[in-house]
């Protein structure tokens, strides 16, 4: 009978053990933090790292490791009003502040077209861009610079990218926004217009709260989608 007793409760153990490694991620070590219910953050799983390096995450030579970062999972409104779950990756010091963004990004109903690591996109600014994907971390370098990115450091976050293009000289990037080069909701053609992000309008100020700066306050360049943390 105490055997019996004895299996029953290792058993029942063995089980509670396989369901707390399921629902802390499938590492079984990865425990998330969680803001609000669909708003929470954990470290890099070794299935993400697998993702990462040899795309957003070098092989070699970064400047930063892996326990630096955080994948931060949101959940947000698509552009036809469905509720959708996201993920980015950032720095470890603002996961918590991402999370608080985007909870209320979703409070306020803004949309966001798709959230995904850029990694699914080759860790390819471009390609992300086009499909008007926003991302997070990325180690690279400014474009036509040898400086390294805010998004290197995973401080840096780009909404919405093709309704809010970088614009330097006149150049649009990525060339899917040029409709949107005209920032006057009047006269812009784009069918998402409404959705730009202006100074001192409800996503800029949610930004700044949390201590971020816009690339939209930039004077050699414009870069409408772009913000990075500054503390």
């Amino acid at each position: 009978m105490r055997d019996l007793i004895r299996f029953r409760v290792g058993l029942l153990l063995s089980l509670l053990f396989v369901l707390f490694a399921w629902s802390s991620g499938r590492d079984g070590n990865v425990q998330a933090k969680t803001y609000k219910k669909g708003f929470a953050y954990h470290k890099i799983s070794s299935e993400m790292k697998s993702q990462m390096t040899g795309k957003s995450f070098p092989r070699s030579g970064a400047k930063i490791s892996f326990s630096d970062l955080r994948e931060v999972r949101v959940k947000y409104y698509d552009f036809k009003g469905k509720v959708r779950t996201g993920s980015l990756v950032v720095h470890k010091k603002i996961a918590l502040k991402t999370a608080k963004i985007f909870y209320e990004l979703y409070q306020i109903r803004y949309p966001v077209q798709k959230i995904r690591p850029i990694d699914m996109y080759d860790a390819d600014d471009t390609r992300s861009m086009e499909a008007n994907n926003t991302s997070a971390f990325n180690y690279r370098r400014v474009q036509g610079s040898t400086k390294l990115s805010m998004h290197s450091k995973g401080l840096a976050i780009d909404l919405n990218p093709r309704i809010n293009p970088c614009i330097r000289n006149g150049v649009v990037d990525p060339p899917g926004g040029k409709v949107y080069k005209n920032r006057n909701v009047r006269k812009c053609k784009g069918k998402y217009r409404k959705y730009m992000i202006h100074k001192g309008d409800r996503v800029y100020k949610i930004f700044k709260k949390y201590g971020f700066k816009w690339g939209g306050e930039w004077y050699s360049l414009k870069d409408y989608q772009h913000f990075e943390y500054v503390g």
